[in-house]
């Protein structure tokens, strides 16, 4: 049945996949265990704290050495101690009871609804904040300061605009991100940007300074000879410039500094 789903991945919905699901570790062939091992570590720990010793020793037993180990570790100390001394009487288990018990949290944890969205509300609205116009984006926060200042504060920290650039991207990434736009869209950018704002202004002074002599020079010279762009031409090749950013964090491994200047 799993492997079926994952050939069917896109094509139905996340309730009729979990149905699906049901249905199969209620029909009593497939091995639930295969289905309890790709649950998260996040939602097996409140079961091994809360479920009876001896529920918890199968469990344990039946995970691969490395997750049994890493969830053991978050464990409360005497808890940890109870169930690993419980693992030694697991050896008298009938296999019918430790496919049952398997059964049982298998359709647990599928009777969990599947959320809504795949990520929380502030970082949709971070994101959708992050692609609109600035008169935009300062008119929502705006609003959100006035009807829900926390929200508004932990939004602000999760929007990421060409003026947050300094603050989130390491020197070091600085020349492997630039060589990842477009020429043209970089240089529209760092001709607009420092109309836009002293914070923009830094961030292209942020950028040229954290490459080589060379390529910086090369760039100031490619700014002073190029044409004036509009606003809204600007405007996009920033928002072009943080795309690049964002993507390359998805899947090349950038590593992002923290908004949170606490952390």
């Amino acid at each position: 049945i799993e492997g079926a789903l994952n050939m069917l991945d896109g094509q139905l919905s996340p309730s009729a996949a979990s149905r699906l699901r049901r249905l199969a570790s209620a029909g009593g062939r497939a091995d639930p265990w295969d289905r309890l091992s790709g649950v998260a570590a996040d939602q097996l720990l409140p079961v091994l704290e809360q479920e009876s010793l001896e529920v918890g020793a199968v469990i344990l037993s039946k995970l691969d050495v490395g997750r049994a180990a890493a969830l053991l570790q978050r464990l409360p100390g005497d808890r940890a101690r109870r169930l690993t001394h419980a693992m030694s009487r697991t050896g008298a288990v009938e296999p019918e009871t430790v496919r049952r018990i398997g059964v049982a949290l298998a359709q647990q944890f599928e009777a969990l609804a599947p959320p809504a969205f795949e990520t929380g509300a502030v970082q949709r609205v971070g994101a959708i904040l992050n692609s609109s116009p600035a008169a935009t984006r300062e008119s929502v926060l705006t609003g959100l300061d006035e009807s829900d200042p926390d929200f508004a504060e932990q939004v602000r920290r999760a929007i990421f605009t060409f003026a947050n650039i300094p603050q989130r991207l390491a020197p070091r990434d600085v020349p492997r991100v630039l060589r990842a736009v477009p020429p043209e869209v970089l240089l529209r950018a760092l001709v607009a940007a420092p109309a836009a704002g002293p914070e923009e202004g830094a961030a292209v002074e942020f950028l040229l300074t954290s490459v080589t002599q060379r390529m910086s020079e090369g760039l100031r010279a490619d700014i002073a000879d190029h044409a004036p762009v509009t606003d809204r031409q600007g405007e996009d090749a920033m928002n072009d410039v943080i795309n690049t950013i964002r993507r390359m964090e998805a899947e090349e491994g950038l590593n992002l500094l923290s908004a949170d200047p606490t952390s």
